[in-house]
């Protein structure tokens, strides 16, 4: 009788007989499911390394929707051999923020190295810019064209700080950064400035405040400079962003 062939029993009901295969296909189920344990184990292993045995939670990302993405095209292409970023905070931030001006222009010079590349030769140190402003006190009354030809720049970035807070409002428990400036691209030789002008806001934590007992107002604010900076050099270049709520 065949592997597997129908059979009467005694009494009358049809059975079959179990099958029994060759050693070569019980060598190749073996050989099978031996690779499939082999994955399954690694998966795990590599779960519980990297997410301090959170497994399940590995799982969720490892089978989360995909993400949508749309591409956004530069609002103007900065191009210098020469900038010099200058940014301007009103006395009631510098008040309570005294080195933002600094801090600010540290990310947004970040921020060009590593998005614009060749298109921007070199930049003048912000600590330069910072001490001529404190030691020339009639610098905001100054053209920006001046100031610019005054650094040897050809192209100015002027960034306008009228916001710059990191509590949340109406709560001194909840922090939550929120930068609000606008911005001002000067070239000194051009007939008409500024060349490019745009308002940049944003929050950080983008979805929620958070404790004071969770983070400290250090990390929101590298946060919140981190996120400005990049939100005014992608006005600069192509780039592309997340499509919230589903496929674009």
């Amino acid at each position: 009788m065949r592997n597997g062939e129908r059979t009467a029993t005694a009494n009358g009901e049809v059975a079959r007989r179990p099958f029994v295969g060759t050693a070569r296909m019980r060598k190749a189920c073996a050989r099978r499911w031996g690779w499939r344990a082999a994955v399954l184990t690694l998966v795990a292993s590599l779960a519980l390394a990297s997410s301090g045995c959170y497994l399940p939670h590995f799982f969720v990302w490892l089978f989360k929707p995909e993400k949508f993405t749309k591409a956004v095209k530069a609002e103007y292409s900065l191009r210098a051999e020469r900038l010099v970023i200058v940014p301007y905070a009103g006395t009631d931030i510098l008040f309570t923020y005294p080195t933002v001006p600094i801090e600010v222009s540290r990310e947004l010079i970040y921020q060009i190295t590593q998005n614009l590349g060749g298109r921007v030769k070199t930049m003048v140190h912000p600590v330069e810019v910072v001490r001529w402003q404190e030691s020339t006190l009639e610098w905001p009354n100054m053209p920006l064209e001046e100031i610019a030809k005054h650094f040897g720049a050809d192209a100015l970035l002027y960034v306008e700080l009228s916001r710059y807070t990191m509590v949340e409002e109406r709560s001194a428990n909840l922090f939550r950064g929120r930068v609000k400036a606008r911005i001002q691209v000067v070239k000194p030789d051009a007939e008409r400035n500024p060349v490019y002008e745009t308002m940049v806001e944003v929050t950080f934590p983008e979805d929620r405040p958070v404790g004071v007992l969770e983070t400290s107002e250090q990390v929101i604010r590298r946060g919140s400079n981190i996120l400005f900076a990049r939100e005014v050099v992608r006005k600069f270049y192509d780039h592309k962003v997340e499509v919230k709520g589903g496929e674009p």
